[in-house]
């Protein structure tokens, strides 16, 4: 895709696991900042953003909410000032093979790997999620256009077995209050200040 010569964007990666009922979401605990309760209740020192004991899965889910949450917020205040600045979110699909699983039990590893892209072809490719990076920053379809969320949802039957389209965020990723307060708590955990 040609470079767009507009507006500058922002672009948040994100993805679906924000959502506890999208497929990746519902698998264990699902995304959820419980009002945020731990930052309230325990500021830099919190275990978990909703209160709750550490949980690295959940915390994964939990920071693409956030990311969600983020680039909502952005737009907004970008918005509110006048600012040619778009801000959207994505998700570029579950993508096995960048080492981001390094820390696992190796075994598991190699069969969610197996699993993954060679059983049930949900995975994509490193060059399909920077794709989907690409369009994000460079589409004209997006000019001008902010608060969007993409997700790369699978469409078997395709060639890449994966559509790049919009999608709607979860319930929880369009609670403008919430978006404004983890923002507050952003600043404050960085030494900003409003």
């Amino acid at each position: 895709a040609a470079a767009s010569k507009g507006a500058p964007r922002i672009v948040i990666t994100a993805s679906e696991v924000h959502d506890p009922l999208s497929p990746g979401g519902n698998v264990g605990l699902g995304a959820g900042l419980g009002g945020l309760a731990g930052l309230a209740g325990a500021g830099a020192n919190f275990g978990m953003l909703d209160g709750s004991a550490y949980n690295a899965d959940k915390a994964y889910k939990d920071s693409k909410l956030c990311n969600v949450l983020f680039a909502r917020e952005l737009e907004r205040r970008l918005e509110a000032r006048g600012s040619p600045v778009k801000v959207n979110s994505f998700g570029p699909g579950l993508i096995t093979r960048t080492g981001f699983f390094r820390y696992q039990n190796s075994l598991f590893v190699k069969a969610f790997d197996f699993a993954t892209n060679e059983l049930f072809h949900v995975a994509e490719t490193v060059s399909g999620g920077g794709d989907c990076l690409v369009y994000m920053v460079t589409n004209p379809a997006l000019e001008g256009t902010g608060g969007l969320y993409y997700n790369n949802d699978l469409a078997p039957g395709t060639p890449t077995g994966h559509k790049f389209e919009p999608a709607e965020v979860s319930v929880e990723a369009r609670d403008a209050a919430e978006a404004a307060e983890l923002w507050r708590y952003s600043e404050q955990l960085v030494g900003l200040t409003a």
